[in-house]
């Protein structure tokens, strides 16, 4: 049975890729930070959150959707600012697999000032956007490509944002991004690079993928503050079953490649042309 890890799976692009991901006959492991429904509301951070922690979303939810899709699942708690937790839940995720055929590194902070201008960002949120955008996908990875690298087999794909590599043209809540979001989403996407350099000839294909404007649950409740996003969004449903094939045939893409989702899902039919 192919398998696969998905990190930030318990909605959005996540929880569709893996769900689609089920449907294709992979044994899932999903990581998210809410086990059950309404979880999230007792998080230490919810409060400042309100705007988002009401939003439904759970693996429990996302386990029983890639069931109902004909896939098998397992569920692993994971917060990304929990350094401590990252590479053992890395671990019991290979062993819960028995061996990892894909990893999808998802999952991201955005914190009660994701779309806060520079100036009006506290430096502790600076710090944890970037750790846990960064920092954290990189620990967390480390054992799951070892693990890849001694099977000579895998598959690795960062899910990139044109905010980590195209220069802004409007400033966050004016049709742009938040600089920490941007900058933490260029460290992403450098690290496809860099690994297809240090891994030539080891049998794992690296890639960046690039969903563009997405209809998740984040960005429709967030209202004026993502409505440029919102405006031009595919749906997270179609999204995900396009990254889920991109993934299935990754062997089908050059090392490296920044693949654009959601032209692939044109050319399939997935998307209006």
């Amino acid at each position: 049975m192919q398998t696969a890890i998905v990190t930030g799976a318990t909605r959005g692009i996540g929880r569709a890729t893996a769900v689609a991901l089920g449907a294709l006959g992979y044994h899932v492991v999903v990581t998210g930070r809410t086990r059950h429904e309404g979880d999230a509301a007792a998080l230490p951070e919810a409060s400042a959150l309100t705007e988002f922690a009401h939003l439904p979303g759970s693996l429990t939810t996302t386990v029983a959707l890639i069931e109902q899709a004909g896939g098998h699942a397992t569920p692993l708690v994971l917060d990304l600012l929990e350094r401590d937790t990252l590479q053992p839940v890395a671990l019991a995720a290979i062993e819960a697999l028995g061996h990892v055929d894909v990893l999808v590194n998802n999952a991201i902070y955005v914190g009660p000032a994701g779309t806060a201008r520079f100036l009006d960002t506290p430096p502790d949120e600076l710090e944890r956007r970037l750790y846990a955008n960064v920092a954290a996908q990189l620990v967390f990875m480390q054992p799951i490509l070892r693990h890849m690298v001694s099977r000579h087999a895998g598959v690795i794909a960062n899910v990139t944002s044109a905010a980590g590599y195209a220069p802004p043209t409007q400033a966050t809540g004016q049709g742009g991004w938040a600089l920490s979001y941007g900058v933490s989403k260029a460290g992403l996407h450098r690290i496809v690079e860099q690994l297809v350099v240090e891994h030539p000839g080891d049998g794992v294909r690296f890639l960046n993928v690039q969903p563009g404007f997405v209809a998740t649950e984040r960005v429709l409740a967030a209202g004026a503050k993502l409505q440029f996003v919102a405006d031009h969004a595919a749906p997270v449903e179609i999204v995900g079953q396009a990254l889920a094939r991109i993934l299935d045939s990754a062997d089908d893409f050059a090392q490296g490649t920044n693949v654009q989702i959601q032209d692939l899902a044109r050319t399939w039919g997935l998307l209006p042309a």
